[in-house]
């Protein structure tokens, strides 16, 4: 029988901030949404909020590092990495709020001491490792040109994926997964193993 004590009610108080802040901000941006907005959305007021989060600040990041485990979950699932990222991207048109929010952080954390720094230096490292190993994957069955980069072809994608991103929330008539899909293809030379 699973115990339950101060400790699981509050993990459980908290996971419920994180998921009600996931969908204000996601309706709203991260700019319009309060924390008195998001503890109304749970029917606890906002100081209830600081009790688990003690800033507003904190409480972001937490949702930013929530929403990209749901992310990266989804993208190593995928049996197709490439496809993964495509897919992840489309998803992102449906949460503008925090991709607003991914990409303030982003901006914001280029700052050594900014409190989201690590969590950036960190994502982006094994993000691309990641996409690197498998360009390693297609070019030893020939199916990506050798002489590519494969650390440096990750990195770009990563760039160009981040970058729609920013254009999107510009100019939401921008096809995100699409336009991602193409430079895919454009970085890894369609395929064919070509030299």
């Amino acid at each position: 029988m699973k115990r339950r004590g101060p400790y699981a009610k509050g993990q459980e108080r908290r996971d419920e901030i994180l998921r009600a802040a996931v969908d204000v901000i996601s309706r709203e941006g991260y700019r319009g949404a309060s924390l008195s907005q998001i503890g109304r959305s749970i029917g606890i007021d906002s100081a209830h909020i600081i009790y688990y989060f003690s800033t507003r600040e904190m409480l972001l990041q937490e949702v930013l590092r929530m929403w990209d485990e749901g992310n990266a979950a989804e993208l190593t699932a995928d049996k197709d990495v490439f496809a993964g990222l495509v897919e992840g991207v489309r998803r992102n048109t449906h949460t503008p709020g925090l991709v607003q929010l991914y990409t303030a952080f982003a901006a914001e954390a280029v700052d050594a001491s900014h409190p989201a720094h690590e969590f950036f230096r960190a994502r982006f490292a094994v993000l691309q490792s990641y996409i690197a190993d498998e360009i390693r994957r297609r070019q030893a069955v020939g199916s990506v040109a050798a002489a590519i980069d494969a650390d440096h072809a990750a990195m770009m994608l990563i760039a160009k994926s981040d970058g729609l991103q920013v254009r999107w929330l510009v100019d939401r008539s921008i096809d995100m997964a699409a336009a991602l899909e193409t430079e895919i293809e454009l970085l890894l030379g369609h395929g064919g193993g070509r030299k």
